[in-house]
Formats: C-alpha cells, sequence, structure tokens
C-alpha cells in the first residue's frame, strides 16, 4: 500500500507521461498537418533521396506514436494501482524515448520550428527519468520475492561472453568493420542461453553442450549462413575436397569451433562467475521460450544480412537443407536424453600447464584447416592431400577432449583448472586470429591487447579463486 507521500510522487510520474504523450501526439499531428512544408526541407538536406521514400517514411513515423499513447495509458493506470511490472516498463520506455528524440533532435531532420516541440519532449522525457528513479517511488514499487530460479545477471553475462568469445575476440571481422559485430550479437547471446538452459534443466554436462554446440554450428553455419555447402562464400570451397556438396574443412573446423568458443567455454566462464548458482537455470520457461525464438531470429538476420551480399544467388539446395535440419534434431536429441558414462579419472596437470595446453590445442587446429594468413601450401590444396591437415587437427582436438573428461573427473581438478583451460583455449585462438587474420597494424594491436588482457584476467580469476 503506497504512502501519501509515494502516491504524490507517482502522480508526478504520470503526469510526466501524460504530457510526453500530449507532446508526441503534437508532434506527429504538426508533422502531417504541414508535411508538405516537411518534405520540402528534407529534401533540400538530401537533394539525392528519393522522393517517395522520404514521403513513405514521413508517413511511417506517426503510427508507433500512436501505438504507444494506448500502451501509455495502460501502463500509467497499472502504475497507480501499484503494479511494479508497469513500473519497470516506464523506466525502460523512458530511457528508450529519450535516446530516440535525442537522436532525432541532433540528426535535425525536421524544421527547426519542429525541433522546439522535440527539444521539449526531450526535457520531460529528462525530468521523467529522474522522478521514475527517485527513491520515494522506488521504494513505492518494492521488488516481490519470486521462489522461482532465476539469476538474471548471470544470463546477462553468458549473452555478453558468447559473442566476444566466438567472434569478437578472434579477429575474422576487422575493426574496421566493427559494426558487423551487432548483426552476429542476438544468434550468438540467445543461441548460447538456450543451449545452457536446456542441457543443464535436462540434467546434462559438457559432453551434452558440446552436442548441442555442434547443432547450434549447423544451425548458423548451415541454415542461416548457408557457408557449409555453398560453393564460394569465403572460398570454404577451396580448403578441401568437397563431399557431397558440404565443405569438408570449413565444417570440421566451425562446427568444432562453435561447440567450443560459441558454447562450452562461455558458459563455463559464466557458471565460474556464478558458482553459488550451480547448474540451475538462469531464466524460468518463458525465458527459455523467447531465447530460442530470439535464437531463431537472429539465424534469420543472418541469413538475410550476409549470403545476399557475400555470396549473391546462391540458395542452399532442399535436400541439403533437409539434412542439416535432421542432423540438428538428431544432435538435439542425443544431447538431451543420452546419458554418458563417468570417465576414468587421470591425475590433472598443473593450471599454467594444462593452461598451455589448451592454447597450443587451439592454435593447432585452427592452424591445421584454416587457410593460414590467407593461403594454403599447394601441397594440401588439392586431391587427398588435404585430408592429412583435417586428420591431424580431428586427432589433436579429440585427444583434448578424452583427457579433459579424464582430467575433470579427478579429485585434483578444481575451478583453478578450468579458468586455465577456457583461459588457454581463448588466448590461443586470437593468437591464430593474430597472425592468421590481422592485415593492419590496428587490427594486430587489438589482438595483441586481447591476448594479453585475456592472460592477465585468467591470472586473476584463477589468484582470486585460490586465495
Amino acid at each position: 500500500m503506497m504512502t501519501p507521500q509515494q502516491r504524490r510522487a507517482v502522480r508526478v510520474v504520470v503526469g510526466l507521461l501524460v504530457a510526453g504523450l500530449a507532446l508526441g501526439l503534437a508532434f506527429a499531428a504538426l508533422t502531417l498537418l504541414f508535411r508538405g512544408d516537411v518534405l520540402a526541407y528534407q529534401e533540400s538536406r538530401h537533394p539525392h533521396a528519393d522522393p517517395a521514400e522520404l514521403a513513405r517514411t514521413l508517413w511511417t513515423r506517426p503510427i508507433p506514436i500512436l501505438v504507444v499513447a494506448g500502451l501509455y495509458v495502460w501502463v500509467a493506470r497499472q502504475l497507480l494501482a501499484g503494479a511494479r511490472r508497469a513500473y519497470r516498463r516506464v523506466r525502460i520506455v523512458s530511457v528508450l524515448g529519450f535516446v530516440a528524440v535525442g537522436w532525432l533532435l541532433v540528426s535535425a531532420e525536421y524544421p527547426a520550428w519542429l525541433r522546439v516541440v522535440q527539444g521539449v519532449q526531450f526535457a520531460v522525457l529528462a525530468a521523467l527519468i529522474a522522478a521514475v528513479n527517485r527513491p520515494v517511488v522506488r521504494a513505492a514499487f518494492p521488488p516481490v520475492p519470486d521462489p522461482r530460479p532465476r539469476n538474471r545477471r548471470a544470463a546477462l553475462l553468458l549473452a555478453v561472453l558468447a559473442p566476444v568469445a566466438a567472434e569478437v575476440t578472434l579477429g575474422t571481422v576487422p575493426l574496421r568493420l566493427a559494426w558487423a559485430w551487432l548483426v552476429f550479437a542476438p544468434v550468438y547471446s540467445a543461441g548460447a542461453l538456450f543451449v545452457r538452459e536446456v542441457v543443464r534443466r535436462t540434467g546434462g554436462g559438457y559432453p551434452h553442450l558440446l552436442l548441442m554446440g555442434v547443432a547450434y554450428g549447423l544451425l548458423e553455419e548451415g541454415l542461416a549462413l548457408q557457408s557449409l555447402t555453398s560453393p564460394h562464400l569465403y572460398h570454404a570451397a577451396d580448403w578441401a575436397p568437397r563431399l557431397f556438396g558440404v565443405n569438408t574443412a570449413y565444417a570440421e573446423l566451425n562446427l568444432v569451433y562453435h561447440a567450443v568458443f560459441s558454447i562450452v567455454v562461455p558458459v563455463a566462464l559464466t557458471e565460474l562467475c556464478f558458482a553459488r548458482h550451480g547448474t540451475a537455470p538462469y531464466l524460468r520457461r518463458g525465458g527459455v521460450i523467447a531465447a530460442g525464438v530470439v535464437t531463431l531470429l537472429g539465424a534469420a538476420l543472418l541469413r538475410v544480412a550476409v549470403p545476399p551480399s557475400e555470396d549473391p544467388g546462391y540458395t542452399m539446395p532442399l535436400p541439403a537443407v533437409v539434412g542439416v535440419a535432421a542432423a540438428i534434431a538428431v544432435l538435439t536429441l542425443l544431447a538431451l536424453r543420452v546419458r554418458v558414462r563417468p570417465a576414468r579419472p587421470a591425475t590433472p596437470p598443473r593450471p599454467a600447464v594444462l593452461g598451455a595446453l589448451t592454447a597450443v590445442t587451439a592454435l593447432v587446429f585452427l592452424g591445421a584447416i584454416w587457410p593460414f594468413a590467407g593461403a594454403r601450401q599447394p601441397l594440401f590444396t588439392h586431391g587427398a592431400w588435404a585430408l592429412l591437415p583435417m586428420a591431424g587437427a580431428a586427432a589433436v582436438a579429440a585427444a583434448m577432449f578424452v583427457a579433459l573428461r579424464r582430467w575433470s573427473a579427478a579429485g585434483g581438478w578444481t575451478s583453478h583448472h578450468t579458468v586455465a583451460a577456457c583461459t588457454g583455449a581463448l588466448a590461443g585462438h586470437t593468437v591464430f586470429g593474430l597472425l592468421g587474420h590481422a592485415d593492419t597494424l590496428p587490427d594486430r594491436a587489438y589482438l595483441t591487447v586481447v591476448t594479453a588482457l585475456t592472460v592477465i584476467a585468467g591470472v586473476a580469476a584463477a589468484k582470486r579463486r585460490c586465495a
């Protein structure tokens, strides 16, 4: 129950909501009423723009404002009723509106007299942010204890670590194209969350995470990017002989890579940071479903963003699509249903040695398959000779997998070892990116710094856990 002081403070928030709504509606009405003047102004600023496109943009902008108008009325009523969910929405909407109006104001896409309305709206949204975050207002909407397991901070960390470990620290995307990371982030973040949740909810361990990681790789590389079968994309068809229309070397490298760096390493590091939470779910059922939906939408984003520009004209054959989808289904079923026998324990090496081993393994695996520095020696680009580095890479990866299973089953395995294994693998794969991908001084400097920071962070984390 709100106190009189809290109710007055909440009414101020509602008043600012209504004021912001009124200004938004006024801006939309003025834009439509004086659309001729607004279009003339925009055409003078963009003389080469399509007038029809400018007109369409002008007409569509008021529509979201009308939708938000209805939401504002509903949220205001819920806010006065003391609903904490409405309070959270107001905090989010106020920040988003502040940023959006600020961007429109700075971009100067409207005449000066309309920007005056935007300026007032910007000031009202700033006041709304201040009002809704006052201590007296926060106290009116205390958090309600929820007995269901949930750890939003752990989920957020995993969502950040997954694209960072898989894309940002490898160097395949040069710094001048850093914006492209945003295109890949949704499928990585949501995919890692979804995989971790479904595996941990069914009692699965790291072998099951690896299987689901391969399934994730098939989704991204097979169905989204079409790179597993494309004869042109990334020149993957030139790495080794193709089998049944599949880019064999590229498939071997990327499916293992995604299983390790897109799924297992981010999950392991997140669970170390939130060790008290253990393997309990980070999300409730609705969150898991949302993560799955965002994963599919992120894959669709890749499909429409990358292949049309990088591989125009190629469409994955239907039999290949069916085959990849079937493989994803089979791997998912195995990961969720099949129980893995415990490994025979073996005494693990010291963490420093383990970190060096995983670093060398990552470097050797990537270097054996990925065209080093953009090219491969002629001996390995034709015929059966190309199978030699592929077989060597597979042997190295399998040996490390077996060794890690045996070492982690021993009583001497600690979180210090897990930190070392992840740190070494990340450092090794960044060193490969430095040697094999960086072709400019800024990219080399960036990956050198990333490697150093990875090792420093790993050592600091290990010391903290051993203290």
